[in-house]
């Protein structure tokens, strides 16, 4: 949340912490909020996906505009090499959440 005052964001609630948020291996299980990542011809390579996940992409959203089933499936096929790669459990979604 964007303070009327600052444009510094402001952490609300009671049990939210700045060590909660940050992109360390350690936290990732222990953090609650979601990064959804629409993954498009421009992250089908492993080693654009590896840096989603770096960056803490949970959730992999198939854009459908692009490409055709063949094709999801080999990027769906990367997507779990790499997940496997750096021992990470990445969701996948199929169009609209």
């Amino acid at each position: 949340m964007i303070s009327n005052t600052s444009d510094v964001p402001v952490l609300k609630g009671s049990f939210i912490t700045l060590d909660m948020i940050k992109k360390t291996p350690e936290n990732y299980q222990h953090r609650r909020t979601k990064i959804v990542c629409t993954v498009g011809p421009a992250c089908w390579s492993k080693e654009n996906m590896g840096k989603l996940m770096d960056a803490g992409m949970n959730v992999a959203r198939f854009n459908f505009s692009h490409g055709d089933h063949e094709g999801h499936g080999a990027v769906l096929d990367r997507l779990r090499e790499v997940a496997m790669e750096k021992s990470r459990n990445i969701a996948g979604t199929c169009g609209r959440i």
